[in-house]
């Protein structure tokens, strides 16, 4: 089974940020043109930053994205991380709870993976150490993933089996 994610939003608000910096790159055109050049610069300053920002979000929901679940293995390609093997490197594979936090307090489920000590990884693990005193790697938001949690959580019971537990 694949994990799919879900993106829709990003480049909708990608796709508003792109356009208004186009639009006020005309209307400022058009206040220079009857001599309002202040006027023209403000919104040419406002275009450009939401033109940025929007490539920005673009460009970020472009970025690769593939979790693989299989009798055989996993295959991540998420969050920068990158893992492709059986499921005799993966120490354990957790859909985790995080403490509610901020104004008003928000807890995420994370989709956060252990690998064997010998398995290199891209980058450092980051998710706070278990009872072994290792940390893991957080692949996935589960509310990023447009399978519900019930469905990935049953998937990874049947192919990774003991190496898998639901902390929600």
């Amino acid at each position: 089974m694949e994990l799919h994610r879900t993106g829709g939003g990003d480049r909708k608000l990608a796709l508003v940020g792109l356009v208004y910096g186009l639009v006020s790159f005309v209307a400022g055109g058009a206040f220079a043109a009857v001599g309002a050049w202040l006027v023209a610069f403000i919104v040419w300053a406002s275009g450009g930053f939401f033109f940025v920002l929007g490539l920005i979000v673009l460009l970020g929901s472009l970025r690769p994205f593939r979790i693989a679940l299989s009798e055989s293995g996993l295959v991540v390609q998420s969050e920068g991380h990158r893992f492709a093997g059986p499921w005799s490197q993966v120490d354990g594979i957790y859909i985790e709870q995080t403490a509610a936090a901020g104004s008003p307090p928000i807890s995420r489920s994370l989709l956060v993976l252990w690998v064997a000590d010998d398995v290199p990884m891209r980058h450092e693990a980051s998710f706070p150490p278990q009872g072994n005193g290792r940390k893991g790697h957080v692949i996935a938001e589960m509310d990023n993933i447009r399978e519900t949690h019930n469905q990935v959580a049953d998937v990874l019971r049947r192919y990774a089996g003991e190496r898998f537990r639901s902390l929600r």
